[in-house]
């Protein structure tokens, strides 16, 4: 008995030590806390014992939007939209992402405006005079009628009239010598039309028509205005032809003068005329005569002689280079058609360029950015290059795009994120992601420039953290395994129950 009961303890003592009767307890030391917004932030200063004792995140302050208009220079319209903005923003990771974006805003193919054409026409006697073998008139005539075969190969339906000025000399009833200096010096050979046999067959009604021995262009100018229709939505072009300066204007029915009243009123109706949207072509035809003295004109005060027709035509229009309106051209009869047919009918069917050409945007940075915060891009613009890194001289970056054409939109990202030693002073403080950004561009022939300063403001919070997180070195021995400890109760017990039972059988027998 004693053998078993001694054999019993020793298997007891021996499951005793087999179980571990003492455990650590685990400790998530990867302390994670919310901020205002709901959002997870990271603590990222540690103790000496690794455990998190205060927090740094990144606030956003403002989500302003940087928007930019690119403006036509010449009328100021508004051809281009470039944007800054906010795209994404972790205030766990510390970053911020901005994109860049400039859209061509024009249209890819751009509509031509519906037409409207006035041929004003010299009908003076001096037409019938000849150069080169052939007269004026016909210079005009051959000229207008290949001028209605281009325009109709090119717009559908362009409606074009044709007015005749001149003006011929008259008596009154009391048999005095008067010039008429009205409209009535003008004439409406056809009112707009896009039937091209019914033009050419006027343009030869102003070949054969009655002509006058004085020159009064205002009243031709006159006429064409009141016979334009008021559409808004149509282009509006007078064509002038003439082989000399006026000599009669409206409201001036005793005046018959080179210069002075003349001049000054006809230069007045072309500026009149240009300020209401019309777009003129004054053709002087006579350049060989140009420098020749009038002897009907006033004294120069510079020559002391009689003006030349040069200095009586630049008197009204202005010069080639510096034409008083839109466009003016003095030139020999041979260069008329040329001139037409080629330079003014090019600049009528100019198809608009709506292209943004050699773009230069600058990004710049405030110092404390450059210095507290890591630059990367997120990805490259899908349109032009871009610098590689930030100009440290001026803070910047630099996106250049060649060219944008109409619809086009091009992009860039990049990403700022704190960097881990940055430096205290900025906590708390309103941080501004730019400073500013400027656009240099080229839009049909012209350079524009266009800038703003607005931009996202983000704030670095560095939080002390309130609560005690000392922990001891080693991790506290704990008892546990309470299962195995209890298995071993029941397993003696019953080995104890069964060897009992075996001794009392024994004995029985």
């Amino acid at each position: 008995m004693k053998k078993i009961l001694l054999f019993t303890t020793v298997l007891f003592t021996i499951i005793l030590l087999c179980a571990n009767p003492v455990f650590a307890l685990t400790i998530n030391t990867g302390n994670t806390e919310n901020n205002e917004n709901g959002e997870n932030v990271e603590n990222n200063e540690q103790s000496s014992n690794g455990v998190v004792s205060s927090i740094t995140t990144l606030e956003l302050v403002e989500r302003n939007i940087c928007e930019i208009d690119l403006l036509e220079p010449s009328t100021d319209n508004v051809v281009g939209e470039f944007t800054k903005e906010l795209t994404d923003f972790n205030s766990a990771n510390k970053e911020v992402t901005l994109t860049l974006t400039l859209k061509n805003i024009m249209e890819e193919n751009q509509v031509e405006k519906p037409v409207e054409i006035f041929l004003v026409l010299d009908n003076s006697t001096s037409m019938e005079a000849t150069y080169d073998g052939k007269s004026k008139i016909d210079y005009v005539c051959d000229t207008a009628n290949d001028f209605i075969d281009y325009l109709f190969n090119h717009f559908e339906s362009p409606q074009i009239g044709i007015v005749s000025f001149s003006c011929a000399e008259t008596e009154s009833q009391e048999s005095q010598e008067f010039h008429d200096g009205t409209e009535s010096d003008a004439k409406l050979i056809l009112g707009l039309s896009n039937s091209q046999e019914d033009i050419k067959s006027k343009i030869e009604e102003y070949k054969n028509g009655e002509q006058g021995i004085h020159t009064n262009i205002e009243a031709g100018l006159s006429l064409a205005e009141a016979n334009f229709t008021d559409n808004a939505e149509s282009e509006k072009y007078i064509i002038l032809l003439s082989d000399g300066v006026p000599n009669l204007c409206l409201n001036t029915e005793t005046t018959l003068q080179y210069s002075g009243a003349v001049a000054d009123a006809t230069k007045a109706k072309l500026e009149d005329l240009n300020s209401k949207g019309y777009h003129i072509y004054s053709v002087l035809m006579g350049l060989n005569d140009a420098n020749l003295e009038n002897p009907d004109a006033p004294v120069s005060e510079t020559t002391g002689k009689n003006m030349t027709y040069r200095e009586l035509a630049e008197e009204i229009f202005g010069t080639a280079e510096n034409p008083t309106v839109d466009h003016f051209y003095y030139i020999n009869y041979d260069n008329l058609e040329a001139t037409v047919n080629e330079d003014i009918f090019d600049n009528i069917t100019e198809v608009k360029d709506t292209t943004l050409k050699n773009i230069v945007i600058k990004d710049y940075f405030p110092q404390e950015i450059i210095d507290n915060f890591n630059f990367e891009y997120v990805a490259s613009p899908n349109i032009g290059e871009v610098s590689q890194e930030v100009d440290t001289s001026d803070n910047s970056i630099t996106w250049n795009i060649e060219l944008l054409n109409a619809g086009e939109v091009a992009t860039l990202s990049y990403k700022l994120t704190l960097k881990d030693d940055y430096d205290k002073e900025i906590v708390d403080k309103i941080l501004p992601t730019n400073t500013n950004v400027d656009i240099d561009y080229s839009y049909n022939n012209t350079d524009g420039n266009s800038n703003s300063t607005v931009s996202p403001t983000v704030k670095v919070q560095y939080l002390e953290s309130s609560v005690d997180d000392t922990v001891a070195k080693k991790p506290i021995p704990q008892t546990g395994l309470y299962e195995t400890v209890l298995f071993a109760v029941v397993t003696i017990g019953i080995v104890v129950f069964a060897i009992t039972k075996a001794v009392q059988i024994k004995k029985l027998k």
